[in-house]
């Protein structure tokens, strides 16, 4: 009996997105990951009063919380991507706050900084955003946009570094910031629909789908387009078995060794795939998987591709019971341009057999829940 396994990254579900030209930074602020912000506190654990809201929020996920305490400060700040500028350009802060009970100063900062000979960047003074420098905000306040047009800053300067401050008792939360060019719109989500032109690969035509990205993937003609590494690893075309066709490609996998196909298929990344292969194991101890190694338009590699870090996929393990199926329906980044997939067993005992390995593009309107 042939069994199926399922798998849908839903990740890249929503439609991709890109930032607008122009906008210089954007936060969403419902997280640190990878936004390059941190709580100023950061070199001495945290301050303990940074916090992402999901209840008190204005767009998307969450917003970010900062708790005061009487005769204290606490700030979260751009420490590791401040926004590149020139002063030549002027610029609009944006930002959406509310307030409740601050006792002190609920305030936005900007500083400047610039290059100086013999060094390598130093503050050269915070940037006006009112006529007391800061934006301060009001004690208390239910959700409001502040748009602070940035006419002015400081000779010489090249980044500004972005500050969400509170000074004393009470509440604030702050939620879609963003440092653009004046005259540009920033919605909510900070994102634009991405263009054709941002997306690198191929295009395919919906009407003429290819059924397979992959070249000799049912293995009738050997090894043809596979390469097999390292070379001499305890595997092979076996054509006693096949699910269909002639032949098969058998690994006999050895403890504390691995060995691994891989195939390199040109992809159209405005699309999701359904990638997908089928087993058969005898005395398997360990596991099969697949990793998948996408390369952007230049042939550089972007990293593992997998959802939270998981980047094994098609997971087989244990005896089966004659065929199975392992099915996987993702989408790629907009500027991946081909695909490596590599089917491999690592410190594994036992032999595993695979056939009909597939990469088939699914039509632009294809949403996770219609998964064939």
């Amino acid at each position: 009996m042939a069994l199926c396994m399922l798998v849908a990254l839903v990740a890249g579900a929503a439609a991709q997105t890109r930032l607008p030209e122009g906008v210089r930074h954007y936060w969403g602020c419902d997280k640190w990951g990878g936004s390059g912000w941190r709580d100023e506190a950061w070199d001495a654990g945290g301050s303990g009063r940074i916090h992402f809201d999901p209840q008190v929020k204005r767009h998307g996920p969450a917003s970010l919380r900062l708790d005061g305490l009487a005769e204290s400060g606490v700030a979260a700040l751009s420490l590791e991507q401040p926004a590149e500028v020139t002063t030549e350009k002027q610029y609009v802060l944006q930002v959406w706050a509310k307030t409740a009970g601050v006792r002190g100063s609920a305030q936005v900062r900007a500083l400047a900084h610039g290059p100086q000979p013999g060094e390598m960047y130093r503050p050269l003074g915070w940037v006006r955003l009112s006529d007391q420098t800061h934006l301060v905000l009001p004690p208390d306040q239910d959700w409001t946009r502040y748009r602070v047009p940035v006419d002015t800053l400081p000779g010489g300067t090249t980044r500004v570094f972005l500050y969400l401050h509170l000074e004393g008792e009470g509440t604030a939360w702050f939620d879609e910031f963003s440092f653009a060019e004046a005259g540009v719109e920033v919605p909510l989500g900070g994102q634009a629909p991405l263009r054709d032109e941002d997306y690198a690969g191929e295009r395919f035509d919906d009407a003429d789908l290819p059924g397979n990205l992959l070249s000799n993937g049912g293995f009738e003609e050997g090894l043809a387009v596979w390469q097999l590494l390292p070379a001499d690893y305890s595997a092979q075309v076996d054509e006693t078995v096949a699910r269909n066709g002639k032949a098969s490609f058998r690994f006999d996998a050895r403890e504390l060794t691995g060995g691994y196909l891989w195939q390199r298929a040109r992809i159209d990344p405005r699309r999701y795939y359904r990638l997908s292969l089928w087993a058969r194991t005898e005395g398997l101890v360990g596991y099969f998987f697949t990793h998948l190694l996408p390369f952007n338009r230049h042939g550089v590699p972007i990293g593992w591709h997998g959802a939270n870090h998981a980047s094994e996929h098609h997971y087989v393990t244990g005896k089966t019971d004659g065929w199975e199926e392992r099915v996987l329906v993702t989408r790629f980044a907009p500027e991946v341009a081909s695909v490596v997939i590599y089917p491999r067993v690592e410190d594994t005992i036992g032999t595993v057999w695979i056939d009909d390995v597939e990469i088939r593009p699914l039509p632009l309107d294809y949403a996770p829940e219609d998964a064939p």
